[in-house]
């Protein structure tokens, strides 16, 4: 599907908009009726300013790719880490993808399947074998989305929100 939303590599300069875009995709995503109101504004406090974005954006182990829009509006990003991946993993060269959120009112217009093959497309370009991610268990679009573009469940873990302990898949792909 062919968008007017372009792919680009995050700067610096975009934490303040990649922080309003964090917060407004936490709150879609898994704000109410999901999870109570303040659970979700505590992990947005906690998780998401502008100085704690701009240092991801620093982080050599991490890369931002924003959907740019019409109007240089950004209406979705994918954060991708190196790191360590889970021991269901162990011994294959593989990467992150932390976060993919695309702002509900553009969803259906192809800038998710556009952002997943970006970072697959990165994780190629770097050498990487497998591509994994991490998503709640109650998530069904997410969980619909992942399996459509060829990612497997291959584990779990358990995600402290809060005061509360949920649980996400992990599912992993190879490129």
């Amino acid at each position: 599907m062919k968008t007017d939303f372009q792919i680009r590599t995050a700067t610096p300069d975009d934490a303040a908009a990649l922080t309003e875009l964090s917060i407004r995709t936490m709150r879609e995503a898994f704000g109410p009726p999901h999870n109570p109101a303040e659970l979700v504004e505590a992990y947005i406090e906690e998780t998401f300013s502008v100085d704690q974005i701009r240092q991801e954006l620093l982080d050599a182990r991490a890369t931002f790719l924003l959907s740019i829009g019409p109007g240089q509006e950004v209406a979705g990003y994918a954060k991708l880490r190196r790191n360590r991946p889970p021991r269901q993993l162990k011994g294959q060269h593989a990467i992150e993808i932390q976060r993919l959120y695309v702002s509900d009112r553009q969803i259906g217009k192809g800038l998710g399947r556009n952002l997943m093959e970006s970072c697959l497309n990165l994780a190629r370009q770097e050498g990487y074998q497998t591509v994994w991610l991490g998503v709640w268990e109650r998530n069904k679009r997410a969980i619909a989305f992942y399996e459509k573009t060829g990612f497997q469940r291959c584990g779990w873990h358990y995600f402290q929100f809060g005061d509360e302990r949920q649980r996400d898949y992990w599912m992993k792909k190879e490129v």
